[in-house]
């Protein structure tokens, strides 16, 4: 029973039928079915954790970072063991509250993903390396929120209502998604020129903010993530080279 619980195919298993069975159970919500079968499989996780905590010790199973993650989403997941003893009509209760929580369980598939220790580094790499330009970015995106917000607060309050709303229409309008209903929402209602200078106005935000400010920081993104894979082959390049350096000062002293 024991080497079930530690067997990582095993368990991996097990992951994906919970996974399938959260899928298939948004197709008919409040089944008593898989009600019971998310109770049953977040059973099996605290036996596994349980397990390993009796077969590593406590200091021994929290040395491991996965082991952490998993028993930070196991706690989340406890609550849906009283699923089933819950009146689902009674929507003041607060361990209804964390239902959507339950799907977290899924994320434990991340630690079967090959190389994903790899992946990680590379990713810390890459937020450290465009660090300053995410920050230089959100400046940007904020001075020009507080400038859209006063300059067509009055026209669009939809959009441009107060600081806040006026980030995330700046957001929006970064991503290119449906920007032209913005300076046309504040022609409606501030008239021809209004509508001419707001369409010049975010068309040149656009170009800086979005396709250029977007792209700059995406670049910079992805070129950390491979440079962290890069290094490694230069290292071994490098390790390759010296050997026959080494090999190549032997010959010549063997001539």
């Amino acid at each position: 029973m024991k080497h079930i619980f530690l067997n990582e195919r095993v368990m991996m298993a097990i992951i994906i039928i919970n996974t399938i069975s959260l899928f298939i159970s948004g197709f008919w919500p409040g089944s008593s079915i898989f009600e019971w079968a998310d109770c049953f499989f977040t059973l099996i996780f605290v036996i596994e954790a349980a397990v390993k905590l009796k077969h590593f010790g406590i200091r021994g199973y929290f040395r491991d970072g996965w082991n952490i993650f998993d028993f930070i989403i196991l706690v989340f997941a406890l609550p849906s063991l009283s699923y089933p003893f819950v009146n689902a009509t009674v929507g003041s209760s607060a361990l209804l509250a964390f239902r959507s929580l339950r799907v977290l369980k899924t994320f434990r598939l991340f630690h079967f993903i090959p190389n994903i220790g790899k992946l990680l580094n590379g990713l810390k790499t890459a937020i450290r390396s465009s660090f300053l330009i995410t920050v230089a970015y959100l400046v940007f995106l904020l001075v020009f929120s507080i400038m859209s917000s006063s300059l067509f607060g009055r026209y669009s309050a939809e959009y441009f209502g107060d600081p806040f709303t006026s980030i995330f229409s700046t957001f929006q309008l970064f991503t290119i998604e449906g920007w032209y209903e913005i300076p046309n929402a504040i022609a409606k209602t501030g008239g021809p020129m209004v509508g001419t200078l707001a369409r010049i106005y975010f068309s040149v935000l656009l170009f800086h903010g979005g396709i250029m400010g977007m792209s700059l920081v995406n670049s910079i993104f992805v070129d950390a993530m491979a440079a962290d894979n890069n290094d490694e082959v230069l290292e071994k390049l490098e390790q390759l080279e010296r050997k026959l350096d080494a090999l190549q000062k032997q010959q010549d002293k063997e001539q």
